[in-house]
């Protein structure tokens, strides 16, 4: 080694940077080197979403209970439900964003047939996401496609759930910007959660545990934050602990019933876009009326026929 050469920036001369600033910092920066898309809320307006809607992989789809679906999908009818869905965001100030595989793999024909679900693929917080790992052979491998897209958007990956870890976004809500409440079952286990909790501590965050009934798939499926006091829980089949979570977090519970239009027309699958403002599943009137009652206003109502939902 040279002098000369010691002198440059390459090898710690003179021009050399030392990056100081820890990633909140770099985070919090405008118009730095990472997206500002970061997340300490389930109520907060909604600034991007990222979406997949099912392609010409669900053509060869003989045996829907093969992969997790209870019926075969329309792709056509998929792609106009998809297209709705997304001009409603963008109509609402709401950034678009599509997962792509085709980018990851463009030669190879796909054969993952859950990607719509992109909610469980990952968690973002206040210092980038989590990837997920899913808790069934049917949709390991999903993970990386999240990744990509959330590469492609600046987001910076914080962890990779590992080793026998389990699991899936959906499980993971904010209960307030300082507390994480996790579900564990199927698809969520203590390993994962552990993984989890370790991740958010370092963001002084607190991350609690909450056992899921057997049949259901996610907390999300029994638990909506819609604003920082107020919530939609499926009280019937909520987890004791999960209810006094929410009471001791001085958060309001929308009682809402084990109807057909849960069960069958999933109308608990909201999406808040700002504070007691929410989109929701078409034909629900009775439950359009509940959360009108509890001065939730129905921003939009879409189709969703071809979500093809698991289990409730």
């Amino acid at each position: 080694m040279t002098p000369e050469l010691l002198k440059l920036a390459a090898y710690h001369g003179a021009g050399w940077n030392a990056r100081t600033a820890d990633l909140s910092a770099e985070l919090a920066a405008e118009n730095g080197i990472w997206s500002a898309l970061r997340v300490d809320s389930e109520y907060k307006p909604l600034k991007a979403v990222l979406l997949y809607c099912p392609g010409a992989e669900v053509n060869n789809v003989r045996e829907p209970n093969a992969v997790q679906h209870i019926a075969r999908i329309n792709p056509h009818a998929s792609e106009r439900e998809y297209q709705k869905l997304a001009d409603t965001f963008r109509s609402l100030g709401v950034a678009v964003h599509f997962i792509r595989p085709d980018l990851l793999q463009p030669s190879a024909v796909l054969d993952k047939y859950n990607l719509m679900f992109a909610r469980d693929l990952f968690f973002n917080s206040k210092a980038g996401v989590v990837i997920a790992r899913m808790g069934s052979t049917v949709r390991a491998g999903e993970e990386k496609f999240a990744q990509h897209a959330l590469a492609q958007l600046a987001i910076p990956i914080n962890k990779t759930i590992t080793q026998h870890g389990l699991f899936e976004g959906a499980d993971a809500l904010w209960i307030n910007s300082q507390t994480v409440i996790c579900g564990i079952g199927k698809r969520t286990n203590r390993d994962g959660f552990q993984q989890l909790r370790a991740v958010l501590k370092e963001q002084g965050v607190a991350t609690l545990a909450v056992d899921l009934p057997a049949a259901t798939q996610h907390l999300l499926g029994i638990l909506h934050i819609v604003d920082q006091d107020l919530a939609l829980v499926r009280t019937q089949i909520a987890p004791k602990r999960l209810i006094n979570i929410l009471k001791r977090a001085g958060i309001n519970m929308v009682d809402v019933p084990e109807s057909d239009e849960v069960l069958q027309r999933q109308g608990m699958n909201v999406v808040t876009v700002k504070p007691r403002v929410i989109v929701m599943p078409v034909n629900c009137p009775a439950l359009k009326r509940l959360y009108a009652a509890c001065g939730i206003h129905i921003a939009a109502e879409v189709e969703i026929g071809q979500r093809n939902p698991q289990c409730p």
